[in-house]
């Protein structure tokens, strides 16, 4: 996936990993609401999403549950697909963070939402267009599920 921010924000850049959440203060509640807001934009979004509301007090409470079964192993996971971005793909990283976006929500599994950069930014756009640097972050976004297996071999 590939981030963007509204105009006037063009100097913003680099990685993130997010992580299903429900601590959504300032810019991940913003991205969590745009994120969701699209499910209500499709035919019949009641029947297909199950009822989902992403604006209804039991969405959060919903989040905050599902948050709990895998949210250690997602981090962990979204740690090193980051580690991986810095070494092998020589990017910035913004970090791991949490927000509650429907992709994550309906898993039941370790999962994360890898953004690859800021389509906002003009340098930025041009490298995720050069195939050399697509390249460097499948290799990097591989090595970090390698090492998040390798991981969870080791603990058995």
């Amino acid at each position: 996936h590939c981030n963007a921010m509204p105009p006037g924000n063009t100097h913003i850049y680099g990685t993130e990993t997010f992580v299903m959440g429900t601590k959504n203060e300032g810019r991940n509640f913003e991205v969590a609401k745009r994120e969701n807001s699209v499910i209500m934009l499709e035919e019949n979004y009641e029947e297909i999403y199950q009822g989902f509301d992403p604006t209804s007090p039991e969405t959060s409470i919903m989040f905050s549950i599902m948050q709990e079964a895998y949210q250690e192993n997602s981090i962990i996971l979204a740690s090193n697909i980051q580690d991986q971005f810095e070494k092998r793909a020589g990017r910035k990283s913004r970090g791991v963070k949490q927000s509650s976006l429907w992709v994550l929500w309906n898993t039941a599994m370790p999962s994360v939402l890898v953004e690859l950069g800021y389509l906002t930014n003009p340098k930025e756009e041009k490298e995720l267009n050069n195939p050399q640097i697509q390249d460097y972050l499948a290799s990097a976004m591989f090595r970090g599920i390698r090492d998040y297996k390798n991981y969870l071999e080791s603990t058995k």
